[in-house]
């Protein structure tokens, strides 16, 4: 009867084959103190760099400097979080006013004749003629020849209700003659930013003539995203800065915040009020905001120590004898130059501030490797050709003997 034999597919056969000039590989004489991992080629024989047996990796100081590698200590710092942010400069919406007709009439003269005068408080806008006023103004001046103070009282208040100011009342009473226009006056200071009226025009009671607006101080709103939203708090502070004035840097504050966030940006607005106390800001023009949150006080490192992984934050620390091991953190605020632990180092703690990058390529490696080694010499399962161990000698690798049926019936022999 015929032997029954395992014969290897070609798959296993290259399997096989592979695994064994890794083996004559890794079975280099390792020279000494250089670990595990001395004889491997990569990133270990960068000068400065040395792999050690656990994944950490072993810095020559002034090798690693001139790499570009540095160091630093976990403290007690303060970390300044700043928000940069854009936006329009708008007027204040307190500091704007529509000047109105309180009777219907014409034109007769226009003073505020362009958009963008300057006003001040109490400066002729325009004379209306109203048939309507002449009318009041008649019944008033007959109201006080007849001495009845009922009369007088409903006339005077009419005008009032005309916005006829006091001082031509007074002077309506001193002359006791009629006035054919009433001169409309600004309410407050500041420049004609809307005119809806010309020289001539007929207007009606309720029309908005003016638009005046104080540009002393101007409005900002701003796209603050959802991740920042707690940081900012009204009153925050601001600093402001435009391309038309380079240089010049102009303190807020964060005056309002929209109660709900925008659904399609996921944005949450910030008004900022600015100061323009030299008059050079101006409406529309494209300004950058900085907010500056008050400094969380807490342990902190440099910002280039923390190695996000897109799952963790990993620092490399040093264990006390020179390597450098990675390690897990939680990290919290992140300003400009540090970024906050809240978990994972202690104070006093030795980090690498820059260059993380080649140090977390050294650690995977040595890690990669230490494990393959590890596989190799527990013994490699490579399916049916998995290397087996002698009845007598133990040895790896050795391939068991193909079994052979044997036929009792004629005296054991195959």
């Amino acid at each position: 009867m015929k032997p029954l034999l395992r014969v290897p597919s070609p798959s296993q056969v290259l399997g096989v084959a592979a695994v064994a000039l890794v083996l004559a590989g890794c079975r280099q004489p390792k020279p000494a103190g250089g670990g595990d991992m001395a004889g491997m080629p990569g990133m270990a024989d960068m000068p400065g760099m040395n792999m050690s047996g656990d994944s950490g990796v072993a810095l020559d100081r002034p090798a690693a400097s001139r790499l570009g590698i540095t160091f630093a200590r976990a403290a007690s710092r303060p970390v300044r979080q700043a928000i940069r942010l854009a936006g329009t400069l708008t007027y204040a919406e307190p500091r704007r006013i529509y000047v109105n007709a309180r009777v219907s009439g014409w034109i007769e003269r226009l003073d505020a004749d362009y958009v963008g005068k300057p006003v001040r408080a109490g400066d002729v806008l325009l004379a209306i003629y109203s048939p309507e006023l002449v009318s009041g103004q008649e019944e008033y001046l007959a109201a006080r020849r007849l001495g009845d103070a009922t009369l007088l009282a409903a006339a005077r208040r009419r005008l009032t209700l005309w916005n006829v100011p006091e001082e031509e009342i007074a002077e309506l009473d001193r002359s006791g003659q009629p006035r054919r226009t009433l001169d409309l006056r600004a309410p407050r200071t500041g420049e004609i930013a809307e005119k809806m009226v010309i020289d001539g025009q007929a207007i009606h009671a309720g029309d908005n003539l003016f638009l005046i607006a104080d540009r002393s101080a101007l409005w900002v709103d701003v796209a603050v995203f959802e991740m920042d939203a707690p940081l900012v708090r009204i009153g925050t502070p601001v600093s402001l800065a435009v391309g038309a004035l380079p240089g010049h840097l102009y303190p807020g504050r964060v005056a309002f915040i929209q109660p709900d966030v925008d659904e399609r940006t996921r944005t949450l607005t910030a008004r900022v009020e600015v100061a323009n106390r030299d008059g050079q800001l101006r409406p529309g023009m494209y300004a950058a905001v900085e907010l500056a949150p008050a400094a969380q006080v807490g342990l902190a490192v440099p910002l280039e120590a923390v190695l996000p992984t897109g799952t963790t934050n990993l620092v490399f620390v040093n264990r006390g004898d020179g390597a450098f091991m990675p390690r897990e953190v939680v990290v919290g605020a992140r300003g400009d130059s540090l970024i906050e632990i809240r978990s994972g180092l202690k104070p006093g703690d030795e980090v690498v501030a820059s260059a993380t990058y080649l140090l977390d390529s050294e650690s995977n490696l040595a890690a990669a490797m230490q494990g393959l080694m590890l596989q190799m010499g527990m013994g490699l399962d490579m399916g049916g050709m998995s290397g087996r161990q002698g009845p007598a000698t133990g040895t790896p690798g050795v391939m068991a003997k193909p079994e052979v049926k044997r036929d009792s019936a004629k005296g054991g022999r195959p």
